[in-house]
């Protein structure tokens, strides 16, 4: 989803574009599109339900084919329909002691054996149709078939996608300990300890070279120095399952208060989250008094 409006009274970092998160005026496209196309929906169904013996064979296609329109491009003006982010965070124990969990987009498992299962439906439809044609139209159950066969093809391709065996909710996240960062999505973490990071940035980017591509903000961890070489880490705001701001101005937080990293992985951690208490809330020579503590351990 990622089309959050920040909860918070925390300033959007100056690189990033507040478009990114999503405007009203996007949705109107496809859901001007599903309107479009639900009449014939309807209409079909009528039909059906008026008139079934004589005229089910022939408005089964058509009926699919609307559906097939409607159902993506309803889905598509939810989705980018801007929403207020959750401030969700919680702690999770590890082998290395607890650690505060921000939570990662996962896909819906709903939508996605759903997407499986219009894919088959179509397919079988399809078959069925050209099946059915073999002693009639054969010309007209092969033109059925291909017209219910490639958006079931493009839907089962779209499932074979999305579907991730065993990634749930409880074994992906960004974990933050006092000691180091793990950004899991599922697929390989990555670990890197707070002192291996020079810099946290923002940044703007599109998703891919088309001019008319969304944008998407980016919280980027800068490690390494000039001597062994830059390397960057990017945690896009569609990425996460909670507020893309506050987590920008948590990592900055800790990064410059290492003295206070040992909230992580408590309650006293989850609950400035929750309130976005990352501005300057204590007298300089206290932070100062804690990072040369930090440093002499």
């Amino acid at each position: 989803m990622g089309r959050y409006r920040s909860s918070s009274d925390l300033p959007l970092p100056a690189d990033w574009d507040r478009k990114a998160f999503g405007a009203y005026r996007y949705a109107v496209i496809p859901f001007v599109m599903a309107l479009v196309a639900l009449p014939m929906v309807l209409a079909g169904i009528w039909a059906i339900v008026t008139n079934r013996e004589s005229v089910w064979p022939g408005l089964v296609p058509p009926l699919l084919m609307s559906l097939v329109w409607v159902a993506p491009f309803a889905g598509w003006g939810w989705s980018v329909c801007p929403r207020e982010a959750p401030t969700a965070a919680d702690i999770r124990s590890t082998d290395t002691g607890n650690a505060l969990v921000l939570p990662v987009q996962l896909p819906s498992r709903i939508a996605t054996f759903a997407t499986g299962a219009v894919g088959v439906l179509l397919l079988g439809v399809g078959l069925w149709q050209l099946i059915a044609s073999f002693n009639h139209d054969l010309s007209t159950g092969i033109a059925a078939f291909f017209l219910l066969a490639l958006p079931g093809m493009v839907a089962l391709l779209l499932f074979a996608g999305i579907y991730r065996r065993g990634v749930k909710a409880d074994n992906t996240g960004i974990l933050l300990t006092a000691r180091h960062i793990t950004i899991n999505y599922g697929d390989d973490p990555t670990t890197v300890a707070w002192h291996d990071i020079s810099a946290i940035g923002a940044r703007c980017y599109r998703e891919g070279t088309s001019r008319f591509a969304s944008r998407i903000n980016a919280t980027t961890l800068v490690t390494g120095d000039a001597d062994t070489g830059y390397r960057s880490i990017d945690i896009a705001h569609k990425a996460l399952r909670t507020d893309p701001t506050r987590v920008y101005h948590q990592l900055v937080f800790y990064l410059r208060n290492p003295g206070l990293r040992s909230e992580l992985g408590t309650e006293d951690g989850v609950d400035r989250f929750r309130r976005g208490g990352y501005s300057p809330e204590h007298p300089l020579s206290f932070v100062d008094s804690h990072i040369r503590e930090a440093n002499a351990e």
